[in-house]
Parts: C-alpha cells; sequence; structure tokens
C-alpha cells in the first residue's frame, strides 16, 4: 500500500466562525495554499489515483466536528485538489490583463475519498496523509 505523509506547521481556523477582516483571512488562505503548493512540487513519489486524502488538524483545542472541522480544512482541500487534478483548474483573465486561476473545482472528483481527524497539540500545524484506495 502505497503512502505520502507531510506534517506542516500550518493555522488553521474555522472559516465559518471567523468575524476577521477579509485582507486576513485572504492572507492566510493564499498562505495555506502556498505552502501546500510547495509540498506537491517536492514530492517525489506518484499520487496514487484512486486515493483516500487524510486531513488532521493539530491544535491546542478541537472544533466542532460537524461544521468548523471541515471548514478549516476549505482552502487546502481545494489546493490539494488542484495539484492532483490539475487540469480541472480553469483560468480567467482579470480587469488589469492579469491570468487568475479559478480554484475549487477539482474537488468534487469521486477519485477522492476526503476523511477529516483532530489531534491535541501544543503546536498548530496539519498532517496530510495520502493513500491509496486499496
Amino acid at each position: 500500500m502505497k503512502k505520502i505523509e507531510w506534517e506542516i506547521a500550518l493555522k488553521t481556523i474555522s472559516e465559518s466562525n471567523t468575524t476577521e477582516h477579509w485582507t486576513k483571512s485572504s492572507k492566510r488562505h493564499r498562505q495555506q495554499q502556498f505552502f501546500i503548493r510547495e509540498l506537491f512540487k517536492n514530492e517525489t513519489a506518484e499520487i496514487p489515483i484512486p486515493c483516500v486524502v487524510k486531513m488532521t488538524r493539530l491544535g491546542p483545542r478541537f472544533l466542532d466536528a460537524d461544521d468548523n472541522l471541515r471548514m478549516a480544512f476549505k482552502w487546502i482541500k481545494d489546493e490539494i485538489s488542484e495539484c492532483v487534478f490539475p487540469e480541472k483548474c480553469g483560468t480567467y483573465i482579470d480587469k488589469k490583463g492579469k491570468v487568475r486561476q479559478i480554484k475549487g473545482r477539482a474537488d468534487d472528483s469521486p477519485l477522492i475519498v476526503w476523511e477529516y481527524a483532530q489531534e491535541k497539540s501544543k503546536s498548530l500545524g496539519v498532517r496530510i496523509e495520502i493513500r491509496d484506495m486499496n
């Protein structure tokens, strides 16, 4: 059974309960996506398809497992799916003439099963495990 595992120091919060300014959350989202992209760039092993992706939140307190845990991984999930299926990423040209990516379209694939978990830890982080379905 093939398995890829990463553990990175990323801050994850429930996106549904936050009241922060949009620039602060946008910066966190871009940072999360950047680090996930870098993990995939440096990975030499081939990602097994179909696969199970388990994302574990590490933090001092637990989030509500029904709603908030899934929402904390929203941007990370979008970036993982874009790295696995780059052909599903759309693009558009903004008002300034820059090419921008449309993300969040590849995570609905039936070839990826998403699992969520959380563990108590003194430091903030995320553990990502990717394994084949067999």
